[in-house]
């Protein structure tokens, strides 16, 4: 019963958390924002909604920072390589995801290119770098590094995973199928924070998707609008089971068996690798 109440108090504080932010960002909108044209519309509004997911960052920072260090774990050694690394790992995975969708003709795309969109992906490049922080800490950071305390492993990866997926159903276009797509590709994530013990890791990873995802090839990120900057990809209609339909391509099947295929590595990869020298 103990761990029950355990489980469920994170899970509450962590939503509160999340809600809290998100009021603080209401008010900076409705006092702020709002008052800057370039920022309520078209690439600067996404940008004014990625940027602003930091309040949920420095929310976390300065509660935890001295209180209790198993939720920020940031470790100052090697932390450019992890988070470079895995930067590059998150571009690769989606990049197959887009290929997979394109080669089974799920989709088409274009280039949207132009002189002037340089600016918007490197202001976005840093916007998505700070919305994955934003979302990591929360559950990769905070949850887990609460219910690690007193729970088993597993325990710990599946209600992360659930608090995940569980705060992306709000989102435009979400179905039952890409409720599972989230909550995989969050077990993969919270798998990297254990392995790794830290967020770096975690977070690169989570950045680089989305930020693939989005501006680079121009997929609607988790049933948002397509903030398209290089490449524009238009799903086919009728193909909703590969393509995902108005949810982008994280509600379709192909990105299931990437993930899948991406935890089943890793896995194999530490049962071959007990111990690996970071």
């Amino acid at each position: 019963m103990q761990h029950v109440k355990k489980i469920v108090q994170v899970t509450l504080i962590a939503i509160g958390w999340f809600v809290l932010a998100q009021l603080l960002t209401l008010l900076v909108k409705y006092l702020l924002l709002r008052h800057i044209t370039v920022l309520n519309h078209g690439l600067g509004a996404v940008a004014a909604e990625l940027f602003s997911t930091g309040i949920l960052i420095l929310l976390l920072y300065f509660y935890y920072r001295r209180r209790d260090s198993a939720v920020l774990p940031f470790p100052r050694k090697k932390r450019f390589w992890y988070y470079g690394w895995a930067y590059l790992a998150g571009l690769f995975f989606f990049t197959l995801v887009w290929l997979g969708t394109l080669g089974l003709n799920a989709a088409a795309v274009h280039s949207v290119l132009r002189s002037g969109a340089w600016l918007w992906l490197l202001i976005l490049f840093f916007g998505y770098v700070i919305q994955g922080f934003s979302e990591e800490l929360l559950t990769r950071g905070y949850i887990v590094g609460k219910l690690l305390k007193t729970e088993r492993t597993y325990v710990v990866v599946i209600v992360n995973s659930l608090v995940f997926a569980g705060l992306h159903l709000m989102n435009t276009g979400i179905n039952g199928l890409a409720f599972i797509n989230i909550l995989a590709f969050s077990i993969l994530l919270t798998l990297l924070r254990l392995r790794f013990a830290n967020l770096w890791v975690a977070s690169a990873f989570h950045s680089a998707w989305n930020f693939a995802e989005g501006p680079l090839f121009g997929v609607p990120v988790s049933g948002g609008v397509s903030d398209a900057l290089v490449l524009k990809t238009t799903s086919h209609l009728g193909f909703d089971l590969i393509n995902g339909g108005s949810f982008g391509f994280e509600g379709g099947f192909v990105i299931l068996l990437v993930l899948l295929i991406a935890i089943a590595g890793f896995v194999w990869w530490e049962i071959q690798r007990p111990k690996i020298n970071d």
